[in-house]
């Protein structure tokens, strides 16, 4: 079987689509005599996964926009190497190719938090992703809850959605001893750890007014928000932070490579996840994986992949937010129960059952 894989998350920074893509390839080529042909929409920034398995074609040398390298050079790629199925891993599916498709649809934001994204965006990503879920022998959803939200949305395509959990990324680079990855950081306080890209969904102002009432108690106090700012209209994060009175203790990292990450996830004291909407959590469960512990929304689908492993939150209410860091940063006894806790979690997740899960499904859509 050629299994055809659109790999333009790949191709740049990689986020958490392109992590996700990139987890289940680094399982994939242990797999059996299954072939796979990864389309790249650029020359790749990042070192790829290495296997005999996988041919990597890249269809174009400059930028192309994300639908015309979809429809003209995607879609017509696949028909010649006569791929038995497609797999597309983030969100939206070539809608010319007549052969199999399988598509992972990660939340439904851009319905259910409009207010993140420009309204032309929006409506592109809700039109495509609509048009892609109505096209894909099977749907991929990373949580219980997105399952049953595309289920609700789209009832003919019920059926087709497959719930299939992530796992915690395993691959990041060894990080230095906690004490030397807080010299590194030059950090003195606790470090309270962001990660994700900014949205107005995720209650930033809500964190800073927390940090605001912690400094009185641990003057040194940071926070660090892993992501890049992806706020619409976009906000002068900068600016929120003054008008919080946290500029001197916030730093806006944007996006960081593996080994920044690991630094990061290894100088942390806890990590925050606080969201109005997500589709499943992957910092959450990174940093239980890590030994971490968590504070996060008590919405679902964080709720779902947490458990009673995390400190749950209202993410609107800055008064809560600073209790449940405060509970962590003062009480090392509940703090090393999150810990241990969090580990236990995170262990029910793994890369290795998503990809076999995955690579069933693939298989079964292209049974004809």
């Amino acid at each position: 079987m050629i299994i055809g894989i659109d790999a333009r998350e790949l191709g740049g920074r990689a986020t958490g689509a392109g992590r996700y893509l990139r987890s289940l390839m680094r399982v994939w080529k242990r797999s059996g005599a299954d072939r796979f042909i990864a389309y790249l929409d650029q020359t790749p920034q990042a070192l790829l996964p290495n296997s005999d398995r996988y041919i990597w074609r890249t269809l174009a040398h400059k930028p192309v926009g994300g639908l015309v390298w979809q429809e003209r050079l995607l879609a017509p790629a696949a028909r010649r190497d006569d791929v038995s199925v497609l797999f597309a891993p983030a969100y939206q599916c070539p809608l010319s190719l007549k052969r199999p498709r399988v598509t992972a649809v990660h939340d439904l934001s851009f319905f259910f938090c409009a207010h993140d994204f420009g309204l032309v965006e929006g409506l592109r990503r809700r039109l495509l992703v609509a048009a892609s879920i109505r096209a894909s022998r099977a749907i991929l959803a990373c949580s219980r809850f997105t399952r049953d939200e595309i289920a609700r949305r789209f009832p003919d395509a019920a059926a087709r959605v497959h719930h299939v959990p992530l796992g915690a990324d395993d691959d990041l680079p060894q990080a230095p001893a906690r004490e030397q990855a807080r010299r590194q950081l030059g950090l003195t306080g606790p470090l309270i750890l962001w990660v994700g890209s900014v949205f107005n969904r995720r209650c930033l102002p809500e964190l800073l007014a927390a940090g605001a009432l912690l400094r009185q108690r641990w003057p040194a106090l940071r926070i660090d928000v892993v992501g890049d700012n992806r706020t619409r209209p976009q906000r002068d994060l900068h600016a929120l932070a003054r008008h919080s009175d946290m500029a001197d203790h916030v730093r806006f990292s944007g996006f960081v490579d593996d080994d920044d990450l690991a630094l990061r996830y290894a100088s942390a004291d806890v990590v925050v996840q606080l969201s109005d909407y997500e589709g499943f959590g992957l910092p959450a469960l990174e940093a239980m994986a890590r030994g971490v512990p968590v504070v996060a929304s008590d919405r679902p689908a964080l709720s779902e992949i947490t458990g009673d492993a995390a400190c749950t939150v209202n993410p609107r209410d800055p008064r809560a937010i600073a209790q449940a860091l405060a509970r962590v940063l003062g009480d090392g006894a509940f703090a090393l129960r999150l810990r241990e806790q969090g580990r236990v979690q995170a262990a029910r997740f793994s890369w290795d059952a998503a990809a076999a899960r995955v690579l069933a499904i693939l298989r079964q859509a292209a049974t004809p």
